[in-house]
């Protein structure tokens, strides 16, 4: 995704400062947060006889957190999360469900002019089911031409999931991911 947002910087750079500008806050936003979970998995390698790091991964545990950072001004989001699943999710599975969360909050508050979003998350006994709603007027043109969805069809992949997204049918856009509570390839 740094690489994807840095070139979009390098060619919107002349044209269109605002969005390169908004391009190069993304990149240092996820290489931030890439460099935080990089030491944190070095930290526990090195440390072998230490205790594990204290601050929590990214998971959903944490997406009350990235919804509520996910809010501005001009931007509402909710979250409706069901009760915990019957078996914990794979580690490889919990990331990939926040990553795709977070990506597609990136995607509403960037490419789709929305006032509000939804953010809901169902657990049953084999899966967990993300939606992302939003009631936006736009951006869908965008978002397929970027490599957000792409990243986060190729994330769900990954641990054996799969990922719709595409404009809704009253409006706005929707990204629907539905993974297996436990990672198979």
């Amino acid at each position: 995704m740094i690489n994807v947002q840095a070139g979009a910087a390098l060619h919107r750079m002349e044209k269109d400062p605002a969005r390169a500008g908004e391009a190069l806050t993304t990149i240092k936003e996820s290489s931030q947060e890439a460099l935080q979970e990089l030491r944190t998995t070095l930290g526990v390698l090195r440390q072998v006889d230490e205790e594990a790091p204290t601050a929590p991964a990214p998971g959903l545990s944490r997406v009350r957190e990235l919804v509520s950072r996910s809010e501005t001004s001009d931007l509402t989001v909710r979250a409706e999360i069901g009760s915990e699943p019957s078996v914990p999710l794979s580690p490889a599975v919990d990331l990939a469900a926040y990553r795709i969360v977070q990506e597609a909050l990136t995607n509403v508050a960037r490419h789709s002019g929305a006032t509000s979003a939804m953010v809901r998350i169902r657990y049953s006994d084999d899966d967990v089911v993300l939606e992302i709603e939003d009631d936006g007027h736009g951006g869908a043109e965008t978002m397929a031409q970027g490599s957000g969805i792409l990243g986060m069809k190729e994330r769900a992949a990954s641990v054996g999931g799969e990922l719709h997204a595409a404009p809704a049918p009253g409006g706005g856009f929707e990204v629907r991911a539905r993974l297996p509570l436990r990672e198979t390839r």
